[in-house]
Order: structure tokens, then sequence, then C-alpha cells
């Protein structure tokens, strides 16, 4: 592989990454405005060209923790929250 062809590697791998960290950070700032607690974390099911999906997790009275599914826009657009119904495909329910 030519050094060319490496860093056009990198750079995709850096921009997903940057990607995915943004969707993150919006997804937990959507749930911390509409919810009013502290998420425990989060992670990109599915990074699309338009919008990522994201699942946060939450502590409840209960383990394991809740999770809330978020659909955040690339562009500047509202983050929306979705239905599990909305995801299932792509998400598998606790064991």
């Amino acid at each position: 592989m030519n050094n060319i062809a490496m860093i056009g590697r990198v750079r995709t791998w850096l921009d997903e990454r940057r990607r995915k960290r943004s969707a993150i950070e919006r997804a937990l700032a959507e749930f911390r405005r509409t919810r009013g607690t502290a998420p425990i974390g989060a992670h990109v099911l599915r990074l699309e060209e338009d919008e990522a999906i994201v699942r946060v997790m939450y502590m409840t009275d209960h383990i394991p923790p809740d999770r809330a599914w978020f659909a955040v826009p690339r562009t500047g657009a509202n983050v929306r929250e979705l239905a599990f119904e909305d995801i299932a495909a792509i998400e598998s329910p606790w064991r």
C-alpha cells in the first residue's frame, strides 16, 4: 500500500470517529435536556451518510440499565428520540 492510500484510509477513519463522537455528544445533550438525568454512556448503533442512530444507557432502580435511542442528523437538524420498535432490527433486547 502506498503512502497516499494509507493517508486516505487514516483520514476516512478519523472522519468516521469524529462523526460518531459528535453524534454521541448530541444524543447525550438531548437526553439530558429531555430526561433531566445523567446518562452512563452511549454507543453508535448505525452510522449512515445522513444520520446516526445512538443508544444512550442510563441507570434506574434495576440492572441492566435502561436504554433510549436517538436519531442524530449529520446536519444541524433536531435530534429526535426513537422507540424500540423503530430500531428493533439493529438492536437486541437485554438478556
